[in-house]
């Protein structure tokens, strides 16, 4: 069985052209490109700079005591993470795919006009949300209810990109990614969803009612 700082070094994010620990020291607003895979903050690092997704995705994810990786949430363009309630990070965030970060300092300089409380409330909701999606039973289920929930914070759209991977999916919904494939096949043979694109990660919602109705 993995340590945890075992496996917090198994999972460690790629270094960033720009060290995540390096943008306390830069001026507001600096922008950080990022590559897949690799890291914007750590576990254990202070949290002196907020985060806005201005193109690409994002997951934030801890370690477990069992080396397992659990992820809290992913987020998309126009999105704020990094927001804690102390000043040490207690996960970690890395670019899902090629991403355009903006770091705001939380101190030490003039900050942009951001409203906190606005961002808490939206972290706030999206953690509610999970909880909501893996307090369900069946792996069918949260699937479709992952999918509603992907829709909304696309605008509502009947069509989007999932930017994450069936690995990512299973580790935020608790699954097995054998559970989340077989769970997306489902949706594609009833003709509840089509699938199609690289990797089958463009979702095009043929039913809502249906989609809506395994998601209750």
């Amino acid at each position: 069985m993995l340590t945890t700082s075992q496996a917090a070094e198994r999972y460690r994010p790629e270094p960033n052209g720009i060290n995540a620990g390096e943008t306390r020291r830069l001026p507001p607003s600096t922008v950080l490109w990022v590559l897949p895979g690799q890291g914007i903050y750590r576990e254990g690092e202070r949290a002196s700079s907020l985060y806005q997704v201005q193109s690409g995705a994002v997951r934030v994810y801890r370690i477990m005591r069992n080396g397992h990786r659990h992820i809290l949430s992913f987020y998309g363009a126009g999105e704020w993470f990094g927001l804690q309630d102390g000043d040490i990070h207690d996960d970690f965030a890395e670019a899902i795919c090629d991403s355009q970060i903006r770091s705001v300092p939380r101190a030490g300089g003039p900050m942009p006009p951001i409203n906190l409380l606005d961002i808490a409330l939206s972290s706030l909701a999206i953690a509610n949300s999970r909880q909501l999606i893996v307090a369900r039973q069946g792996a069918l289920e949260r699937v479709a209810t992952f999918v509603q929930e992907m829709s909304a914070r696309n605008g509502g759209a009947n069509e989007f990109e999932l930017m994450m991977s069936r690995t990512d999916v299973a580790d935020y919904l608790g699954l097995t990614v054998e559970s989340v494939a077989r769970s997306f096949t489902k949706l594609r043979t009833r003709h509840i969803v089509q699938l199609f694109g690289h990797g089958q990660r463009y979702v095009h919602i043929l039913d809502r009612n249906r989609l809506a109705a395994l998601s209750t």
